[in-house]
């Protein structure tokens, strides 16, 4: 639905450019072009005046993106914003399809094929051969949550297989109201769980509050706690300042009510932006879009918890430094400013606000000290969400600093993941030179049983290497669970990562190894891919599958070079199968038209 609403305004924006030779685009791609050509026919100028809300929300019921409420919705969240941007750029269709269609048009992770790269500091020291600790040092535990996604209307019983992307909860739809004003009764096919429910259903309150409860008598000896983004609901299209605001106090005072001595880092997730993605650069987007409320809502939470010196940078552009312990600090990196969904990076997407350069300066400040660094952040370099101008500036630091950066956290997925990075970005062969950890979810939205983790670290003491030893994992069956509400518990879903996949330690070379084993190992494979989604009874995996989750693994920038030897072929020998696709006529369009204007009372003809 984002990408949807990005390139259905950019492509207004940009509707008299050239348009490319029908044999290079896709059958989506033309169908696209074609119905705002249709379009343009009746309505000329006004197309970006206006009639530009009408229009876009009439291409997306064509599609059948969403329902027309949800289009509704959504339109209005983006408009203000996507129109501002689309006067201060020229793009062609091509480029903004890439962002609903992938590759079929323009790669979603670099629409524009912009490149920009940012000089390393010189002077890299020498990669020394890591240590593992003595047996019997001190350790350190930290508690990791991510995604937690609060869904407030969360109701117990009500449709959890609904049509709309958010279930289980009271919908919206018009399409449910008679003419009388009374929700049309429907049978209740999936009732939504108590606990919470594997689909398109957000966490409930409870839910969180009862994690955090266990969390605190479980686990007396955490040293601190991260939140590593994604507090809100997946309601996107409702989205506002003010319950985006009340959601970071209404989640930080909860977490201190349970851990009252425990510090917590937070970092911002792609879902604390309003619209959803959009982080306004200072240096870009006019006073009125700024983040000041989402900046200075978080400086305010977090008082206590970060350092006072760094609240104008919070205040800023979210993020902040931490000295944790002598010898070791902790970044906190708002990627929401590499999101390939923020539209302002389209304005220019080059080092936004200096939070790069700002990044790049930490680092060298901490190798200058001799500190150790952890980094916790949201969305994997990886990720198709992640634009590559920002992956790979991202990587390069992390190949500079492969020294000193001895932790990535971050979440975003979902799923327990890992990304490994190599000294050739390029080359698998290359050496490892770091891991990004990618926690499980609290929530079960799309197909998870909600799950926290801790961590064992090494520290603190003089000499400590700061290096992840292990951890642990909990979650909530919620197939049990639901079963019987009142007796749920939070149980162990394995004591040891390391014991789990055969780690002899947590270095990068051990998970690169991790990757070679499941190759050959299937049963260490499916152990890995139980523990991706914290449930049992899967669907089965062939081949193509086994390959995604590996060549995933070692992807953390956008690069077709890193999975060749995964394949007992060519990767082009591979096939996919693609949706047909059967391209609307212009009757079918008008028709849809039509039934926009008189849904959303248009006034545009």
């Amino acid at each position: 639905m984002r990408p949807f609403l990005l390139l259905a305004t950019f492509f207004l924006a940009g509707y008299a450019l050239p348009i490319a030779p029908v044999d290079e685009k896709s059958p989506v791609c033309l169908a696209c072009e074609n119905v705002i050509r249709i379009l343009q026919k009746d309505l000329g100028d006004k197309i970006l005046e206006e009639c530009i809300a009408d229009v876009i929300i009439a291409v997306c019921t064509i599609f059948k993106i969403e329902d027309h409420f949800i289009c509704k919705n959504m339109v209005g969240a983006f408009v203000d914003e996507t129109m501002w941007i689309a006067q201060q750029i020229l793009v062609t269709p091509t480029q903004i399809c890439g962002l609903l269609l992938g590759n079929d048009c323009d790669p979603v992770f670099n629409p524009f094929n912009q490149t920009w790269t940012l000089d390393m500091p010189p002077g890299k020291p020498p990669v020394v051969q890591p240590q593992a600790p003595k047996p019997g040092m001190p350790t350190l535990k930290v508690l990791h949550l991510s995604d937690i996604h609060l869904d407030m209307y969360y109701t117990p019983g009500l449709e959890a297989d609904c049509p709309e992307p958010q279930c289980c909860r009271p919908q919206q739809s018009p399409d449910e109201i008679v003419a009388a004003g009374v929700t049309t009764p429907t049978p209740i096919k999936v009732p939504a769980g108590y606990w919470g429910t594997v689909g398109n259903c957000d966490a409930p309150y409870w839910l969180f509050t009862s994690m955090l409860q266990h969390a605190a008598s479980a686990h007396q000896d955490l040293d601190y706690i991260l939140v590593s983004g994604d507090l809100m609901s997946h309601t996107d299209w409702v989205y506002t300042r003010e319950t985006h605001a009340g959601m970071i106090r209404n989640i930080s005072d909860t977490i201190r009510s349970f851990f009252p001595k425990i510090p917590t880092f937070f970092t911002v997730g792609n879902h604390e932006g309003v619209p959803i993605d959009n982080f306004a650069p200072w240096d870009v987007a006019p006073i009125q879009y700024n983040m000041s409320w989402l900046y200075d809502t978080m400086a305010e939470s977090y008082k206590g918890w970060v350092p006072q010196d760094q609240m104008e940078m919070v205040k800023f552009n979210g993020c902040y430094m931490k000295k944790l312990y002598p010898g070791l600090r902790l970044i906190s990196l708002n990627n929401g400013l590499g999101d390939s969904m923020n539209f302002w990076l389209y304005v220019n997407e080059t080092d936004p606000d200096g939070t790069m350069t700002w990044f790049i300066n930490q680092l060298a400040d901490a190798e200058r000290a001799g500190d150790r660094v952890h980094i916790v952040a949201h969305i994997p370099s990886g990720s198709s969400e992640s634009l590559e101008g920002w992956s790979a500036n991202y990587y390069n630091a992390i190949n500079r600093f492969e020294s000193t950066v001895v932790a990535q956290f971050m979440g975003h997925t979902h799923s327990e993941e890992f990304q490994v990075m190599y000294s050739d970005m390029n080359d698998p062969k290359s050496r490892p030179t770091g891991v990004i950890y990618s926690t499980p979810s609290i929530t079960p939205y799309s197909e998870y049983y909600p799950t926290y983790r801790v961590y064992t670290l090494d520290g603190s003491y003089n000499g400590s290497t700061w290096q992840v030893l292990d951890w642990e994992e909990w979650r909530m069956d919620l197939l049990k669970a639901n079963a019987d509400p009142p007796n749920a518990k939070w149980e162990q879903f394995y004591p040891s990562a390391a014991k789990a996949y055969g780690l002899k330690d947590f270095w990068p070379a051990s998970w690169d190894d991790f990757i070679t084993r499941m190759k050959t190992d299937d049963a260490l494979f499916q152990r890995y891919r139980t523990n991706f989604y914290r449930r049992e009874n899967l669907a089965p995996c062939d081949a193509g599958c086994k390959r995604g989750f590996l060549c995933s693994a070692r992807t953390a920038h956008h690069t077709n070079t890193m999975c060749d030897d995964l394949y007992a072929e060519a990767p082009a020998a591979v096939s996919e199968k693609k949706t047909q696709f059967v391209m609307p006529d212009e009757a079918e369009i008008r028709s849809a038209w039509k039934n926009t204007k008189k849904q959303n009372a248009a006034q545009c003809l």
